[in-house]
Formats: structure tokens, sequence, C-alpha cells
């Protein structure tokens, strides 16, 4: 396990990073609050920002939930009697959400079991139909389409529904703050080490320019690690793979 910082045991991800950058011991986590501290942060943050891509690149199933988030990847709308189209913002937790895995509805406004919705792909010949729907017609949705932030059903509700729709998503990870040193980051363990590495090198391309060794030695690393989570991802949840990265969130 690696928390944010531990001036302990050293294995935390700032004396990671310290390690990596030739920082001296203690130069960074003995007062997270100092602005050096902060930058190593921020650098973690955004080494985190640079995994997701690998953590959310399938779009069938949820492969990965930040384990720091209390509740599940799950939110829910209200279907409004003869409207298609539901912007995507964020979840109940105001945390954005990445990519939807499934939509679900209410069949009826008295059912009580969500059913299954197809995904529409935005090459399907119906799409303009979907997004411009003929107001005249309505029924029991069976498909959606996503666009953007916006996802339409494939037709026109002839009912409402409390919570009628039922949507599963990746979404964003929990960043860290200065006073989070006993928090570990919610990906698998033995990938925690990315993090520092990223941050690493991204200081190191910054600060040590000249330094073209320890450069390709973070890379090389890095691909290494890279590579092993794919595999793991893969081989925990297996699935047909298929890359979609578009913000998209519920509000």
């Amino acid at each position: 396990m690696a928390v944010l910082s531990t001036t302990v045991t050293k294995d935390g991800l700032i004396q990671r990073f310290e390690y990596w950058t030739r920082q001296a011991d203690g130069t960074l986590g003995a007062d997270l609050t100092t602005a050096a501290s902060l930058q190593a942060i921020a650098r973690i943050n955004a080494a985190f920002e640079r995994i997701m891509p690998i953590l959310l690149a399938y779009n069938d199933q949820i492969r990965w939930d930040d384990l720091n988030h209390t509740d599940a990847p799950i939110g829910r709308v209200d279907i409004v009697a003869n409207q298609n189209d539901y912007k995507i913002t964020v979840d109940d937790n105001s945390l954005d959400i990445l990519n939807l895995t499934n939509v679900r509805i209410l069949n009826s406004a008295t059912a009580t079991a969500y059913t299954d919705l197809y995904r529409i792909t935005l090459d399907d010949p119906r799409v303009a139909e979907i997004m411009s729907p003929d107001t005249t017609v309505t029924g029991t949705p069976g498909g959606f389409l996503e666009a953007g932030n916006t996802i339409y059903l494939d037709i026109l509700p002839s009912y409402a529904a409390t919570s009628g729709i039922e949507l599963f998503f990746g979404r964003q990870q929990r960043y860290f703050t200065s006073s989070d040193a006993a928090i570990e980051p919610g990906i698998p363990l033995p990938f925690h080490e990315l993090l520092a590495l990223y941050a690493a090198l991204d200081w190191n391309m910054v600060n040590r320019t000249d330094d073209g060794n320890l450069i390709s030695m973070l890379q090389g690393r890095i691909n290494q690690i890279e590579k092993d989570l794919k595999n793991f991802i893969n081989m925990r949840n297996p699935s047909r793979a298929k890359m979609t990265m578009k913000p998209i969130i519920f509000r």
C-alpha cells in the first residue's frame, strides 16, 4: 500500500517522488502545505488524470471506480413525458462522469423493475430522427443515443416516472489534498507507484533536462507498468475492448 505521504516507512507517493527526482529525504514529506509540496501533489493529481484513459478504456461494463468513493457509480434521472433528451453532467456527489457503460429505464409509470436499453451509435441512420423526433409519436423507449453530454431516448416516452432512467458510469477519481497524507490512491495496489513515476517524469523533464539517463529510465519503467496495468484490467474484467474517452456527465 502506498499512501500519499509517510515519513516513517518512506514508501508514500511523495517519498517516491522525492526519490525519483533526487531530492533529499523529507524535502517535501515533512510539510505537505509548502509550495513545493503542493506542487508535487498537483503533479500526482495530474498523473492520476493521465492514468484515467487506461482505467476507463472500455465502455461496455464498469471496469474501475476509485476505492475512496463511498457510493456506487450509479445515478438516476426522472423520465419526463414527451421528452427524450437528458443532459449529462455530474453524479450525486458533483463528480464528473467520464463515460456511460449502461442505461436502463422503467418502462411504465408504475413499473418497479428496470429494463436495459440498447446503445445506438452515431453512425446509425436513425440519429437525425432520434435527435429531432416526431412529437406526435410516443411510446416506450428501447434504446439510447449518446451525443456529447446528452443522452437521447430513441422514442419520446409516453409517461413520466420518478428516477425512471438508471445510469451506470465511470467517473472522476478522488484528488489528493495536503490533508490526505494517510489516503491511498483508489487504483489497484501493484500500480500505485505509477502515479509517483508520472509526476517525477514531468518534474525531471522541466528541471533536469540534462539528465537524459534518468528520464529514459523513468519512461521505461512507466511503459512496463502501464503494460502490466492494461493486462491486469483485461484479466480481471475480460470484455470486448472499445475505446471511448468522451467527457460526459449527468445533472
